[in-house]
């Protein structure tokens, strides 16, 4: 039976007094504080969340911790512990621990030893393992001894290792028998479990697959780590909600006491799964100030209003002008987060769990946007806030955050802050003294409604209002079908129509079941009346076909594309090219002679038309126009230059052969035929290798590959959905087109798996127009032709301002039958 003299749980309130006096009876240390620094009484650190004694070396300070051990009776005495290091910032220091006996406090003592192996305490976030230390034989003989530990400055670069030690006795301890048990189960990721067991396991038999099934089925790879913590990886994704049960036998611990053979039923949940609202940004404060309660430390408070724990590790936090990834870091079920810059996290530690940001994206005192984002990209939560958000100069300037007073609240919250009531000013790890479930009586009203384009409609509502699920909300007279509904900000939402509307028309809105973040009903007595003005249109006749490496012996065309419903005269119009200055080179008029081209009609423009007409004979009844020379179009590439009657530039192309599709294996007669007359042509995006099937080129009709008509789709269309490569049906890419409300967005199109694999980057923070296009071939990045099945279009476009719209598209990639 173990028979201990001598227990510290480290629960006490420690004395600030240093070396020789006790901080607490029978313990010293060279320097004690009250704050997170040094040696300090650590809240939350120890075994389960209890208080513990962490000491923190710096460059200028070792701690040195005594303790004073009475022997009487004991034969063989041993000192037992826990202990562990925590992350303190991002350098590579570890904490070296070494102890040493001696018969006297002032000293005596023997050789120091080290604690443990080499880097036994790295600057990392551990769990805690358990230590025992033999007392020498020489001092069997004492009345009392005293133990001494050293937690050292570790080299390496930047800041050292926190080292907490917890649980410590003094005694005889009996031999172990008690095998291991599972503390809990829990999701990992979205195929991984973490099993954590009550002590350290044997390194061999736990990572054994055959020692686990989980509903039958052993993991693929098993991972031991810190000691009594182990990863189970499967094959399939896991169902999120799932009920499981998790089979464990035939694993010992260290003494080799064998686990029975255990079943657990669990709920999975995949912690990196993070729907929106579930992490709320619950507190800011951007403008700390010296000399009060609170430190003067800018810092962000997470609140996890889900129902399960989700880890931090990969979630994206920004504000409007930068943005950073975050440290891997579990957030329980109304559990708090403080994120905080990681050279200032020591300050804010003893107010509860305090998350490093390197590179910390400071936060303007006059406003800012604040959001997180999940690692698929998708937004978790955004904040905004100003001046008027503290309501008052007052507080804006006198060092008091801002809270949020509901954060189970399905909205944007940013109208809804408020400072601080609290007496320190702010509330830090703990409810916000603001909390208040309170619901909202008052209804939404319609502050104004307008057509934004042809095909959109923006509607302002006097508060945040819920868009999920309306798109049977909205009805028009005369009819107008509602495509998709996006918000734009908490009060704003943008209605995307099938067709576009036609100008000069007086529509009535209906708006049926919509309503408020506290589910009042909007308040609506008639339906509102909208109407579309007439909008200028330019750009008659452009640039719509090339082919500048013509067969052998056969001659070059451009084709140019009238894009009005109106006949064209073509009378003096020319071509031209650009000079190695940039300059407007070779111009060649069309004819001195009347030359028309039909509405939405094409003309091809080449030197020897029947010559033309052989080599494309689906072609021979288009429109043609023979000109006695072109302008040089090199083959390599060059730019064509279109020049109206007075020449004025009219439209420029500048191709070259990497325009072609990535699978044409030879470029010699296929043309580039234009995409979409909506996009410019200036967008190597707006061009592709005319089809297989249609000749290679189409000069004097309409092109083989080619995105027509109106945008009739919301935000984000893509035309074709469902593309073979390799040209054995249809189009061999599709066209993903896109319309905004104004210029200036930043957009992100990228290509991913159905597994979330990053397959292709179309675009990476490009300043969008308002409409344009990008297209996919379907290759990887290295330019192979990707399988066949299901892939995913995630679009990212942020404004100025700080909007952002996530959309999501499926593309189907086909394959020759």
């Amino acid at each position: 039976m173990s028979e201990v003299n001598m227990t510290q749980d480290f629960e006490t309130e420690f004395t600030a007094l240093n070396y020789p006096d006790e901080f607490l009876p029978n313990w010293y240390a060279n320097e004690v504080r009250s704050t997170s620094s040094r040696i300090y009484q650590a809240n939350g650190l120890g075994k389960n969340g209890s208080r513990a004694m962490a000491v923190q070396p710096i460059s200028s300070f070792n701690g040195e911790v005594f303790v004073r051990l009475s022997i009487g009776d004991f034969d063989g005495p041993k000192v037992r512990f826990l202990a562990r290091s925590v992350r303190n910032g991002s350098g590579n220091r570890a904490a070296e621990v070494y102890y040493s006996w001696g018969a006297d406090l002032a000293g005596g003592y023997n050789e120091p030893v080290l604690l443990g192996e080499d880097l036994e305490f790295p600057n990392e976030d551990q769990e805690f393992r358990v230590f025992e230390l033999v007392l020498p034989d020489n001092l069997n003989e004492n009345e009392e001894v005293f133990l001494r530990l050293e937690i050292r400055y570790g080299s390496g670069s930047g800041s050292c290792a926190k080292w907490v030690m917890d649980d410590f006795e003094f005694g005889e301890f009996e031999e172990d028998t008690t095998p291991p048990k599972v503390d809990h189960v829990r999701g990992f990721d979205e195929n991984q479990l973490e099993v954590q067991f009550d002590e350290a396991v044997d390194p061999v038999f736990s990572v054994l697959a055959i020692s686990y099934k989980l509903d039958g089925v052993e993991p693929s790879y098993v991972e031991l780590k810190s000691d009594s913590l182990v990863y189970l990886s499967f094959d399939e994704r896991l169902e999120i909600g799932r009920e499981f049960s998790l089979s464990i036998s035939q694993i010992p611990d260290l003494e080799g006491n064998f686990l029975r053979d255990t079943l657990i039923l669990f709920q999975f949940f995949d912690p990196t799964y993070i729907p929106p609202k579930m992490l709320v940004l619950n507190e800011i404060m951007p403008a700390p100030r010296a000399d009060l309660d609170l430190p003067n430390v800018e810092y962000v408070e997470v609140f996890n209003a889900g129902e399960y724990a989700v880890r931090m590790g990969g979630v994206g936090y920004s504000n409007s002008r930068s943005s950073v990834v975050l440290l891997d870091k579990w957030i329980l079920p109304s559990e708090y987060l403080i994120l905080a810059p990681q050279n200032q996290v020591s300050l804010l530690e003893e107010y509860g769990m305090v998350l490093p940001v390197t590179g910390w994206p400071t936060l303007l005192n006059s406003g800012d946007q604040l959001s997180l984002i999940d690692d698929q990209g998708g937004l978790i939560d955004m904040l905004s806030y100003s001046t008027r958000s503290w309501g008052g100069s007052e507080f804006a300037g006198g060092g008091y955050s801002l809270e949020v007073a509901n954060p189970y609240n399905p909205c944007d919250q940013s109208d809804n802050l408020k400072p601080s009531q609290d007496p320190a000013r702010g509330t830090p790890g703990r409810k916000n003294s603001v909390f208040d479930l309170t619901v909202d009586s008052v209804p939404p009203i319609l502050n104004s409604a307008e057509f934004s384009s042809a095909q959109s409609l923006m509607l302002t509502f006097s508060k945040p209002i819920i868009v999920d699920g309306l798109l049977e909300a909205f009805s028009f007279d005369p009819f107008l079908e509602v495509d998709s509904v996006a918000q734009v900000n908490s009060k704003q939402i943008q209605l995307m129509f099938s067709e576009s509307i036609i100008p000069n028309t007086i529509y009535h809105l209906s708006i049926h079941d919509l309503i408020d973040c506290d589910g009042n009903v909007l308040a609506q007595s008639k339906p509102w009346e909208l109407v579309l003005p007439v909008q200028a249109q330019v750009g008659d006749v452009i640039i719509n076909e090339l082919l500048a490496n013509p067969k052998t012996g056969s001659p070059k065309f451009v084709e140019v594309k009238n894009v009005t419903d109106n006949f064209l005269e073509l009378k003096h119009w020319k071509l031209a090219n650009l000079n190695n200055s940039g300059e407007i080179n070779q111009i060649r008029q069309f004819s001195e002679l009347s030359s028309v081209i039909s509405p939405q009609g094409y003309l091809a423009i080449t030197t020897d038309t029947d010559l033309l007409k052989l080599d494309f004979p689906k072609s021979a009844s288009g429109s043609f126009l023979r000109m006695s020379s072109l302008p040089s179009y090199p083959i390599s590439g060059g730019t064509v230059v279109l020049l109206d009657s007075a020449a004025a530039v009219a439209d420029m192309f500048s191709y070259s052969e990497d325009l072609h599709h990535p699978l044409l294996r030879n470029p010699k007669g296929v043309s580039l035929e234009r995409l979409s007359t909506e996009t410019p042509s200036s967008s190597p995006a707006n061009w592709h290798s005319a089809s297989a099937t249609e000749e290679y080129g189409t000069p004097g009709r309409k092109n083989s590959q080619v995105v027509s008509g109106e945008f009739t789709a919301d935000l984000i269309q893509i035309v074709p959905e469902v593309f073979d490569p390799e040209g054995s049906n249809g189009n061999t890419f599709a066209a993903i087109r896109y319309e905004l409300n104004q210029s200036g967005w930043i957009g992100n199109f990228s290509i991913y798996t159905t597994t979330g694999q990053l397959v292709q980057v179309l675009a990476q923070n490009e300043l969008l127009g308002s409409s344009g296009l990008f297209t996919w071939t379907g290759t990887d990045s290295q330019g192979k032709i990707v399988r066949p099945g299901y892939y995913i279009l995630m679009v990212e476009l942020y404004d100025l301002s700080g909007e952002q719209i996530i959309v999501r598209k499926t593309i189907v990639v086909a394959t020759r039958l």
